[in-house]
């Protein structure tokens, strides 16, 4: 587990830069998002998709009524939004886990069955903490370990204290 301190949406914007340089070079697993509303998810995705290969063809918008949004960048990204689906999960959504060649960003994750929990992904709770945010990671799975050992150490190593 890790928690990262964001002080500003700037900051905001450089962690979803982050993951989305890092994440364009793996084969990575699923990024469970949980937070209230208005707590950043999909700005951390809007900037997350904005530093992938193929972000200008890409216009990240939340998924709140489409359910699912795909971005055509490298590698695909899936995005979807959980909060009216409490009862069934997107056929979309189920079809993207099974192929594992899109990465798949799910917000309001807590809404995802978890008889349905891939082996590996990385749960990131978005937590407003007065003018900061707070993401929590937690990695499940040695895919999700290893991003997030790499995310942390990219992290420390660009804000040293």
């Amino acid at each position: 587990m890790a928690v990262i301190e964001l002080k500003s949406l700037a900051d905001t914007i450089r962690l979803g830069a982050l993951l989305g340089r890092t994440l364009s070079r793996y084969n990575s697993p699923p990024l469970f998002l949980r937070g209230d509303l208005g707590s950043g998810k999909t700005a951390l995705t809007r900037a997350l998709v904005a530093a992938m290969p193929g972000a200008e063809r890409a216009q990240v918008a939340s998924p709140s009524f489409t359910i699912c949004n795909r971005y055509p960048v490298a590698p695909p990204v899936l995005h979807c939004d959980l909060y009216r689906c409490r009862e069934d999960t997107p056929d979309e959504l189920l079809e993207a886990l099974d192929e594992g060649e899109s990465q798949i960003i799910i917000e309001w994750a807590e809404f995802f069955p978890l008889a349905l929990l891939p082996e590996s992904y990385l749960d990131i709770n978005l937590i407003m903490d007065n003018n900061s945010r707070l993401p929590v990671f937690t990695a499940h799975g040695n895919s999700a370990a290893d991003l997030l050992a790499e995310i942390t150490a990219s992290w420390s190593a660009d804000n040293p204290r």
